[in-house]
């Protein structure tokens, strides 16, 4: 995804704006006074660089895994990279690129766990250089194995690790992830990305051996679900990590008025993790038709499987954090409603009425609503259990 010179005033404007509220928030008397490092479970630059190393492996490894070392567009590997001119070079400086933007991600992320601790800072700095080197490796290693699947022979040697004989299909992909990632850059919803995940998926399992399920309707349809998120492991990950999160976070940290809130969120990304039945009866209104019944009920027999994510999540966290069984509860509940308000967001009505406001100004209610669908119950519910403790 390129970047044009019209675009830089509005990145360089964003960088300032982000760059200030992170100074303001990250200062470390304001970040101790809400998180730090647990006492009695060994040495504080340990427990930083564990999770230094575990969340650029989440946050960055993740995305530079989904995103590839290299990638071009379609059309840039068709009419730049077709020619008679050598396409290492040009392949090799995206992937010296993708390295750079890897390690400042992973840089950007330690300097956030030392905030905990500045006499730490030299050591996670370093765990996190380790962990940009370990994710390049990793994920360019993935990439040359897709490329001699996809070409059907498997280079030795010096020629394994050149980015010359990459097959096109490895750093082009037909995904539509550049799009989405544009898309959602304008648009300011991560939706477009989700979207192009599920397709990139659907695309590599476009054929899976039927199963027969016995029982009656409402069995059916909850095994359907159970039997779709195994086949997503990606999903099934995703809630193992945020239930391993709710279960490492109390046991080395310490949080005082923010743990509830941070509770609220993982209960809820637990629950969107495990959503993935429901999300698709939201995006196909035909297979929901085809199911019978009212709307309410098809919603709520394939809520199942998403709730049962939050309860196990917030089961979690009623015996490992501190928390009030009211708190618990309201988390519970809360989480529950805005993960179904969430999997249920229709398409965003981007021909929503345009309102004229002030000096030229324009906005958008209705696809500001449709937008902000499901977070705000998120914002609700996490306000609610902090007041109630």
């Amino acid at each position: 995804m390129s970047v044009t010179r019209d675009d830089a005033p509005g990145i360089v404007l964003t960088g300032a704006v982000v760059a200030g509220l992170g100074w303001y928030l990250l200062q470390p008397e304001r970040v101790a006074s809400v998180i730090g490092v647990a006492h009695g479970i060994g040495h504080p630059t340990a427990v930083l660089v564990g999770w230094a190393i575990a969340l650029c492996a989440s946050v960055v490894g993740t995305a530079v895994w989904w995103w590839g070392p290299i990638r071009l567009s379609r059309a840039e590997a068709t009419w730049h990279l077709s020619g008679p001119g050598e396409r290492g070079p040009v392949l090799a400086g995206r992937r010296r690129r993708a390295a750079i933007v890897t390690l400042v991600g992973c840089l950007a992320t330690a300097t956030v766990v030392a905030v905990l601790d500045w006499s730490a800072t030299p050591t996670v700095l370093g765990a996190g250089v380790g962990a940009a080197v370990v994710i390049v490796t990793i994920v360019s290693a993935h990439q040359h194995r897709s490329s001699d699947r996809l070409s059907g022979r498997r280079r030795r040697g010096r020629q394994r690790w050149s980015p010359a004989l990459l097959h096109r299909d490895a750093f082009a992909p037909d995904d539509g992830f550049i799009a989405a990632a544009r898309m959602a850059a304008v648009t300011l919803d991560l939706g477009w990305i989700d979207t192009a995940r599920v397709v990139r998926w659907q695309l590599a399992h476009a054929w899976a051996r039927s199963r027969r399920l016995g029982g009656g309707r409402i069995r059916v349809m909850i095994l359907a679900d159970v039997l779709r998120l195994s086949r997503r492991r990606g999903d099934l990950a995703v809630g193992v990590v945020v239930l391993a999160v709710a279960v490492a976070l109390p046991a080395t940290l310490y949080l005082t008025s923010i743990a509830p809130v941070v509770a609220t969120v993982l209960a809820y990304r637990a629950g969107c993790a495990w959503a993935c039945g429901l999300r698709r009866l939201t995006e196909v209104p035909a297979l929901r038709r085809a199911l019978g019944g009212s709307d309410p009920e098809v919603t709520a027999i394939h809520a199942v499987v998403p709730v049962s994510g939050v309860v196990l999540c917030c089961a979690v966290i009623a015996l490992t954090w501190h928390l009030s069984l009211p708190a618990v509860l309201v988390v519970a509940v809360g989480s529950s409603f805005a993960t179904v308000r969430r999997a249920t967001r229709p398409d965003l009505p981007f021909d929503a009425p345009v309102y004229v406001i002030g000096q030229g100004g324009a906005t958008q209610p209705l696809l500001l609503l449709a937008m902000v669908r499901g977070l705000v119950a998120v914002v609700a519910t996490g306000l609610l259990a902090a007041l109630v403790g």
